[in-house]
């Protein structure tokens, strides 16, 4: 295992400065690999496609739904329980549409922090191979090139490649006070 410092940077402009700085630092070239990452659910991890069997944000939304049509429906039944029969059953209709239309739109848009945990954004990442190198000047560096995020990893290295980076694993972020 190697250990791997990573950063992620929005151009190949940045991205190649870092590299050549690293370069001038006695970073070996095959100590250094450069590619790019895709945006979250776009990494055709399925045979069909996509990242993971359902979106995060979605997660909770199957069972609000059918909460809100339930309400719905018993609620809205109630009220037209005076009605008449057509009256009642159209009255349901429409209350389990509405109940369970709000039921699944509750909560969307809300932060929850101990949910999902955090993914890459796309964008191009410089990868080094840090076993032999100074982990606090790669750091320093990637920074200096404007990484949006710099990570540390532990993973395999074979000609001059991070070859079993993992695009949906959780990045483990190198915190500011790393120096």
């Amino acid at each position: 295992m190697a250990t791997i410092i990573a950063g992620l940077f929005d151009t190949i402009t940045k991205a190649e400065g870092a590299v050549q700085d690293l370069l001038h630092e006695n970073c070996r070239r095959e100590d250094i690999s450069t590619f790019h990452n895709n945006a979250p659910g776009q990494h055709g991890e399925f045979p069909v496609g996509g990242d993971e069997d359902a979106d995060p944000g979605t997660k909770g939304a199957q069972s609000n739904a059918a909460t809100g049509a339930a309400v719905g429906a018993v609620g809205l039944g109630l009220a037209a329980a005076a009605g008449g029969p057509l009256a009642v059953a159209a009255a349901i209709g429409v209350g389990a549409y509405t109940g369970a239309f709000s039921g699944a739109l509750s909560g969307v848009g809300d932060e929850h922090t101990d949910e999902a945990p955090a993914r890459r954004a796309a964008g191009v990442m410089v990868a080094v191979n840090a076993s032999d190198h100074g982990e606090q000047n790669i750091v320093k560096i990637l920074r200096e090139h404007g990484a949006s995020e710099v990570e540390r990893a532990e993973g395999e290295w074979s000609d001059g490649e991070w070859i079993d980076f993992d695009p949906v694993a959780t990045p483990q972020i190198v915190p500011d006070s790393f120096f």
